[in-house]
């Protein structure tokens, strides 16, 4: 039998994110998620896209950019004969675009990279044994500071890229017990993995208007296999239980900063937007990144190469300064659908979801808030694996303000 628990202090909770580094936090962010997630090709002199970071050159040189949001995670997680649910809420990102000179734009930021949050207890009846039970549990997750840069090479076309500073612990721990038998000890293995090390990725966009007023946009990004330096923390001992009381026996393992790699591979994504200035835009991305070549301390993991396609849209119904408050409103609609990179009991998973959201513009300014909403399922109940249904609510504040500027007084 599986069951699986939540770990309320954790920011998920998703048995999957015993694999790999974790869940991927592939949010990027608010304004685009209730659209599918496009970005690569999406570029807005009032929004901060750090997913493609040629998009920096998009920042008008009189202003600058500050966004931050809030993400709300709700869950079902079944299998074939139960369920539990979850929920959380956490800080989603705080982010900061500004212009440098006319041709050079930049953005620095944090938001989360990765997550684990997990609790899962198993138990069988081995002969000569007995009844022995399986716990696994994991926390902790990975963070990033970015710094980027992007440059207009030439007319329509920007380069980018973005330094991100990655941190933080991957805590894994595994517990066997035999709670039938006093002739064999309880083992418990405890994994914790420090990850501090650089992280770059690159990006390309070029923009184009097409006849009047319509405005193209396509955008590359792509990171080449990074190793990331590590440090990790073993110990492994065996104990006995007594009314919930735990006695340390042996220590079996007991290893203190031991150095190594993380090997993140390489990936690429590429997309295309088109639409009207302040009016509507239709968007399509594609990406994908060969897990396959991942690895921790030389050692592979049951992961596959990973791929995702978004679809996404915004309409405004009319901007002019005369039009009523709900025509202003910017109404978004997207949908996604990908491979992820866990293949489990010969089953690649799959997650599929669908958005919505709208943008609500402050009064004679750019600035806006924004309210996104989503829901998706990953995984299956077949050969007794677990079934996600998500929800999510997201709630960001994009401020676009002048800086620089004189103010006169009469």
């Amino acid at each position: 039998m599986l069951v699986v628990s939540c770990l309320a202090q954790t920011r998920i909770a998703s048995p999957y994110s015993r694999y790999g580094i974790g869940d991927l936090q592939n949010d990027k962010y608010q304004k685009n998620l209730s659209m599918g997630g496009i970005s690569f090709g999406y570029r807005n002199s009032s929004s901060i896209n750090y997913a493609n970071p040629a998009s920096y050159t998009a920042f008008d040189t009189s202003s600058f950019v500050f966004e931050t949001g809030i993400n709300s995670r709700f869950v079902q997680l079944s299998s074939s004969s139960m369920s539990q649910k979850s929920n959380y809420t956490s800080l989603g990102y705080i982010v900061l675009g500004f212009p440098v000179t006319k041709w050079w734009g930049a953005s620095v930021g944090l938001l989360p990279f990765s997550s684990i949050g997990y609790k899962i207890s198993d138990n069988e009846n081995i002969a000569n044994v007995g009844n022995t039970n399986y716990l696994y549990e994991g926390e902790g997750g990975l963070s990033q500071f970015y710094f980027g840069n992007a440059f207009k090479i030439f007319k329509g076309f920007s380069a980018g890229f973005n330094a991100s500073y990655l941190f933080g612990s991957l805590n894994k721990i595994r517990t066997v017990s035999f709670p039938d038998s006093i002739s064999f000890l309880n083992v418990r293995v405890k994994n914790s993995t420090i990850v501090n090390d650089i992280l770059l990725n690159y990006g390309l966009q070029y923009e184009k208007t097409l006849g009047k007023n319509l405005k193209m946009v396509a955008g590359l990004v792509f990171n080449t296999p990074t190793k990331l330096s590590a440090k990790q923390d073993s110990l492994a001992y065996n104990f006995f239980s007594v009314n919930n009381a735990e006695t340390i026996k042996d220590t079996l393992i007991n290893s203190l900063g031991t150095k190594g790699n993380i090997t993140l591979p390489q990936g690429f994504g590429g997309g295309i937007t088109i639409g009207k200035p302040y009016s509507w835009l239709l968007g399509v991305d594609y990406q994908s990144q060969n897990w396959e070549k991942y690895s921790s301390f030389g050692e592979k993991d049951s992961l596959k190469n990973t791929w995702m396609v978004s679809l996404g849209a915004e309409f405004i119904p009319k901007s002019s300064i005369s039009s009523s408050y709900l025509k202003k409103i910017h109404y978004r609609l997207g949908a996604r659908y990908n491979k992820t990179y866990l293949q489990l009991r010969n089953n690649q998973l799959s997650e599929i979801a669908f958005g919505f959201g709208f943008g609500f513009p402050l009064k004679r300014s750019k600035t806006s808030i924004n309210l996104g909403f989503e829901i998706g399922q990953r995984g299956t109940t077949e050969a007794n694996l677990i079934k996600e249904k998500f929800g999510r609510v997201t709630l960001s504040l994009s401020v676009y303000e002048y800086w620089f500027i004189k103010r006169r007084f009469d």
